[in-house]
């Protein structure tokens, strides 16, 4: 019988004892990287739910008003207002309507001022499909801009502008219909295809009191946060927009809790120019890009703040003279 080696037996037990060292060093490698990855994915889920509590405070009521400044000019970039450029807005890809999630409704027994005799026009801004096709800047003035832009999307939400904004615009339609306001829309679905100036004649055909288009802000810095209000530069009521501008403002700042910017008065919002004849405003309710806001803007209690706001602002007011006294 041929005897082992006692070289060759100690040799074999240094093997056996790299291999042992290997596997525990590895097996101590991804404990280690586990470990790494579960702190890094409890981090992450930490800070979204911090947002998510601050979105809650609002039930409670624990939200603060703040102090308002009476701005008189943004002075922004294009890219501020949905009207003007798509810069900082979401890609050129073709979004999605496939979003499952429950219309908020408004409870019953609300109260608020009377709105009876009044009348508003919403326009929850974009669509499902951007229109790239061109159209006349203004009535008077040369230039072309696109008939729909894209919009931006929730940093956090995920969820596309267009249709935050009919989410919010339906809320509101029901909701000062409530108080006794006559309510027209540009559009009650996301799929469908009504350039800027379609929109404008649509809201001129009813000689509103007030002609509203609903929009969320984007913006490339994501702590850019609060309530913007933009207007023509020229028409019938020039010189009182700007007031009528702070009273809108302000008035959604009071009820939300968030910082009114101020407003910006300018010629390049096709939306706007085809409509000075009625009192028109680009309403930005707050940035998408943000991920505070972008969540409190899909947020049923803050979306019926929203339109609180909205509702005290109709009711300062005044009725449009010229509106025809048999218009249905």
């Amino acid at each position: 019988m041929r005897k082992h080696s006692p070289i060759r037996s100690k040799t074999s037990y240094r093997r056996q004892g790299v291999v042992i060292l290997t596997l525990i060093i590895a097996i101590i490698c991804c404990a280690v990287a586990i470990g790494v990855f579960v702190a890094a994915d409890l981090f992450s889920k930490r800070g979204i739910s911090i947002a998510i509590e601050s979105s809650s405070d609002i039930s409670s009521g624990s939200l603060t008003t703040p102090q308002t400044e009476s701005v008189v000019t943004l002075d922004p970039t294009p890219s501020e207002s949905s009207d003007v450029t798509e810069s900082t807005k979401t890609s050129e890809t073709e979004p999605t309507d496939t979003t499952e999630r429950v219309p908020p409704t408004i409870p019953t027994g609300i109260t608020g001022p009377d709105l009876t005799g009044y009348v508003v026009v919403l326009d929850p801004g974009h669509q499902l499909k951007p229109n790239r096709e061109q159209e006349p800047l203004s009535p008077t003035m040369s230039g072309s801009k696109d008939k729909v832009s894209a919009g931006t999307q929730g940093v956090t939400t995920g969820r596309p502008e267009y249709e935050v904004n009919l989410e919010i615009g339906v809320l509101l339609r029901d909701y000062l219909e409530s108080l006794g306001c006559t309510v027209y829309m540009t559009r009650t679905e996301n799929d469908v295809n009504i350039s800027n100036i379609e929109r404008a004649q649509f809201a001129l055909s009813y000689t509103p009191d007030a002609y509203i288009r609903l929009h969320c802000d984007g913006s490339s810095d994501p702590n850019r946060k609060g309530i913007g209000v933009f207007i023509a530069d020229s028409g019938k009521h020039k010189d009182k927009l700007p007031g009528w501008s702070d009273l809108l403002g302000n008035a959604l700042s009071e009820a939300t809790g968030a910082k009114y910017r101020g407003y910006n008065a300018s010629s390049r919002y096709s939306g706007l120019n085809w409509a000075t004849d009625i009192p028109s405003f680009l309403l930005e309710m707050g940035f998408m890009t943000n991920p505070e806001e972008d969540i409190l803007l899909s947020h049923p209690e803050y979306q019926l703040r929203i339109c609180e706001g909205i509702a005290n602002f109709v009711s300062q007011m005044p009725l449009n003279p010229d509106r025809p006294t048999n218009l249905d």
